[in-house]
């Protein structure tokens, strides 16, 4: 049973909690390194938000502990995050073995996607210099079947990539060799605004446009590879939602409305972030234009690499997904992401009452 991450401090009134954090950082839970017996007494075992802080000077690693909220009854716990260890001068090659037997040293394992069955290393690193791996676990009932060959970034994860519902622990602690790769850096997403330019709002960019699909037979987008039809939707710059997991932003790689029971506007979406390749959908309510009160309800959810490109498949099949005009047409592909996130936690859910 996992503690909901809070993007909000009611103390602050802002996304500002007390307490001092390196530039680079990483968000992951941690569960006890003894489980209870029983399967239903493991899956109520409790996980804890930790933090995984940087520092430069001296070269460091340090483990903080969030502290538990005092509505659970703890009120004996202090308000501050309580530090647990401490890697000086960690070795990039053997960091993912030394965090994990530290932690154990602790009473703690790490709930992340490097301490996973499902998780395989690579070459590579993430800007932070964090181990990278691919995940390998598919959907054995997935409608929309993938092919195995397609590009490796599209299913990598950082080894401190949040743990989704499919998590499972790693036997041993020994190191695994990692995969080669052609390159040590994981190729990112190609972007949207990249690909255009302002001349096709003009006369004659609008002319040249029209002339070239006449004239040149296209290639159908079904028959592109993956990697080439996906695209990021949220410009050159930076992702317009923080990482849950880290310093890096998230960006919007598919977008899906549908239209709830009442008539309300739900859209779901597909992210991604920058730093740590974690997954996340969204599931944004807007019921601005049923009541008067402005409201919106939204969730984030964790998602496997398979089961992100499979709703970006759903998403894909949709022509015109995220324009509202069709969106009662689509009670099909909205029971399927529902479907999706049925029975998991979310890792965030804000209701707003206007802007």
């Amino acid at each position: 049973m996992s503690e909901p991450f809070e993007r909000f401090n009611l103390e602050t009134m802002s996304g500002i909690f007390p307490g001092v954090r390196t530039r680079v950082y990483q968000r992951v839970r941690l569960a006890p390194l003894d489980p209870p017996s029983g399967a239903e007494a493991q899956r109520q075992q409790p996980v804890r938000w930790a933090r995984i802080l940087w520092y430069e000077n001296p070269p460091s690693c340090v483990v903080e502990l969030d502290a538990r909220r005092s509505a659970e009854g703890e009120d004996n716990l202090p308000d501050r995050p309580i530090p647990l260890l401490r890697i000086p001068n960690p070795d990039p090659e053997r960091f993912a073995l030394h965090l994990r037997e530290a932690l154990a040293a602790t009473g703690w394992r790490l709930v992340t996607c490097g301490a996973c069955a499902y998780w395989r290393p690579l070459h590579a690193r993430t800007e932070d210099g964090i181990p990278v791996g691919r995940c390998v676990w598919q959907n054995p009932v997935a409608q929309n079947s993938f092919s195995s060959t397609f590009a490796i970034h599209l299913n990598a994860q950082s080894m401190l990539a949040l743990d989704c519902v499919h998590w499972r622990p790693e036997t041993t602690l020994e190191a695994t060799a990692a995969e080669p790769l052609p390159s040590e850096t994981i190729a990112p997403i190609r972007k949207r605004s990249e690909q255009e330019s302002d001349e096709r709002w003009t006369w004659l960019g609008r002319l040249r446009r029209w002339l070239c699909r006449s004239s040149e037979p296209t290639t159908p987008p079904a028959e592109l590879p993956w990697e080439e039809r996906l695209l990021e939707r949220s410009g050159v710059g930076a992702g317009v939602e923080p990482c849950f997991a880290c310093q890096g932003k998230i960006a919007n790689l598919g977008a899906l409305t549908a239209a709830t029971p009442e008539g309300d506007k739900q859209t779901f979406s597909i992210w991604r972030c920058r730093t740590c390749y974690t997954y996340y959908l969204n599931d944004w309510i807007d019921r601005w234009e049923r009541t008067e009160s402005l409201e919106t309800e939204e969730r984030f959810y964790r998602l496997a690499p398979a089961e992100a490109l499979e709703a970006l498949a759903v998403i894909d099949n949709v022509v015109g997904a995220e324009h509202p005009a069709r969106r009662h047409e689509r009670s099909a592909q909205r029971n399927w992401m529902l479907t999706l996130i049925a029975d998991r936690s979310p890792l965030s859910h804000q209701i707003r009452q206007g802007r």
